[in-house]
């Protein structure tokens, strides 16, 4: 279990953080959402420890998160961020293959076992025929998909995604996080689409100016009385074959027509 106690984080005089508790469970999806600017990203990175909180803490299994050794914290937690390298002069299946290095000794060769692990996390993400291709010749959802099998092949108890559906078409998009959804792990996912949030997210999380608006299961937490003032936008919630749905109406849309007298 991961969890961050009241953690805060400014950039000098702004506070993007501010006060917030979080905990990631043993099992299960936890989406991190909110409008741009409203911290999620600065959050997750304070809870697999690229940034320090400025106040609070960050416990991994109730051990502070710097008293636990780089091997303990590589098999516990994989991240796939938003910023990488695009142009990262590395095969596909040797750049997956570095997943594999919590398990193995300092000069060892990858194992068998690695191998058809690396394999089966191509595989599971629909990139199995990259395996050879440069990472750099990737398209920008074919680099996504790398990374996230790179997470997979980790086999870390928890993995942290920072816009995981960034660059992927809408199939992708569904297909990964029905993915991260089914696994025996823990995964907490910044997300923008709300209607994919309710549909493969167990917990949420609502941001707004770095503080927490709300946080409960989907059906408790999307909806139009939370969202509309967090969002600005008109929110109407429907089910359909027994999922919710999410319908977003402008403003503009709202305003009274105005008619113009004939000439």
């Amino acid at each position: 279990m991961i969890h961050g106690e009241n953690i805060s984080y400014s950039y000098g005089r702004q506070v993007v953080v501010d006060g917030v508790t979080i905990t990631v469970p043993e099992q299960g999806t936890l989406g991190l959402v909110g409008p741009n600017g409203s911290g999620k990203t600065t959050l997750l990175r304070t809870l697999y420890g690229s940034l320090q909180p400025s106040a609070g803490a960050v416990t991994v299994n109730d051990q502070p998160f710097r008293q636990l050794s780089r091997k303990k914290l590589s098999r516990t937690l994989a991240v796939v961020a938003q910023e990488h390298a695009s142009d990262l002069p590395m095969i596909v299946a040797d750049l997956v293959m570095l997943g594999r290095m919590p398990h193995q000794g300092l000069a060892s060769r990858p194992s068998a076992v690695d191998e058809q692990t690396v394999a089966d996390a191509l595989a599971r993400v629909g990139v199995l025929h990259l395996a050879g291709r440069n990472f750099s010749d990737l398209s920008g959802g074919e680099r996504q998909r790398v990374l996230i099998a790179r997470a997979l092949a980790q086999e870390a108890t928890h993995i942290l995604l920072d816009e995981p559906t960034n660059h992927l078409d809408i199939r992708f998009q569904h297909d990964v996080l029905d993915l991260l959804a089914c696994l025996p792990t823990s995964c907490a996912v910044v997300l923008h689409d709300l209607n994919l949030a309710a549909r493969y997210c167990d917990h949420v999380l609502v941001l707004e100016s770095g503080r927490v608006v709300a946080q409960g299961a989907p059906t408790d937490v999307l909806i139009p009385e939370i969202l509309e003032p967090v969002y600005g936008i008109q929110v109407h919630r429907i089910d359909v074959d027994g999922e919710m749905n999410l319908l977003f109406r402008k403003k503009s849309a709202l305003r009274p027509s105005v008619s113009v007298p004939a000439a």
